[in-house]
């Protein structure tokens, strides 16, 4: 029998969890923050090949098993406005958040990504240089604009700004110029302009997103690129993100020609750093 007037036995135990409950720690009536505990892993490929000749190319067969493989572990995969749901907090996160990310735009992706898309349901966003769209500059040709717009009409595959034609080190230039970067900046502005508004012709949309080319970037550019109306901004910079993390410095996860299946779980589950 407890003494008289002191507070009834557990009432530390209740009031901890009030204080957990005024700060959204933990759940209220089945709703909660995204898992703390969970991490945004961005997984980021270029080019579907076979043979793949190059080290950031696959194969159809890995890339389609990768991904059988991710789900067959429980991943989510989800598209560019759940990932920024999750970034910020929002309510209940989804379960092994995974991000499956393309740079550059090659053909490729339509004649391999978009057949495993459909199969798997697996929704997928391509960072596009669009200055280069149905033409072939390099070594592969890039995606058309019907390619384009037959992958964002399946609503599997959203798109995002590579920039117009300033696939280089941006920086590089920057700095150069550093002593008067005004009339760099306003360069700038037009190519991002430019890359928004022909991603918007074909697919309908704005991009949400751009991933900078070479992870290049300051804070000029972010300033750009915001003022555009890219609210996401994805780097070369290498790891994962969580729930309050920068959404202007969203790290990413490379895959190579060496990965596996096996390895390319190891890297979603955050185990590659």
């Amino acid at each position: 029998m407890g003494h008289a007037g002191a507070p009834p036995r557990g009432a530390p135990v209740l009031t901890f969890l009030a204080v957990l409950v005024a700060a959204g720690l933990i759940a209220v009536f089945g709703t909660s923050l995204a898992r703390p505990s969970e991490k945004l892993a961005v997984l980021v490929y270029h080019h579907i090949e076979d043979p793949a000749t190059s080290d950031v190319s696959c194969t159809p067969a890995e890339f389609a098993a990768q991904m059988s493989e991710l789900l067959a572990n429980g991943f989510t995969p989800v598209r560019l406005e759940e990932a920024k749901a999750f970034l910020e907090g929002e309510e209940r996160g989804p379960k092994r958040p995974v991000l499956i990310t393309f740079d550059d735009g090659y053909e490729s992706l339509y004649r391999h990504a978009l057949p495993v898309a459909r199969k798997l349901g697996v929704p997928m966003t391509v960072f596009v240089v669009t200055s280069r769209i149905g033409l072939k500059p390099q070594f592969t040709r890039y995606l058309s604009r019907d390619q384009i717009r037959e992958m964002a009409g399946s609503g599997l595959f959203e798109f995002g700004s590579h920039t117009d034609d300033l696939h280089t080190d941006m920086m590089r230039i920057w700095n150069a110029f550093a002593p008067a970067p005004v009339s760099l900046a306003s360069a700038v502005a037009a190519d991002l302009e430019r890359s928004r508004d022909t991603l918007a012709g074909i697919v309908g949309t704005s991009p949400l997103a751009i991933a900078w080319p070479y992870g290049k970037f300051n804070r000029d550019t972010t300033r750009i690129a915001l003022d555009v109306g890219m609210k996401l901004h994805f780097t070369s910079r290498s790891g994962y993100s969580a729930p309050g993390d920068d959404l202007l410095e969203i790290r990413r996860v490379p895959v190579t020609r060496r990965d596996t299946p096996a390895t390319v779980i190891r890297k979603a589950r955050g185990g590659w750093l």
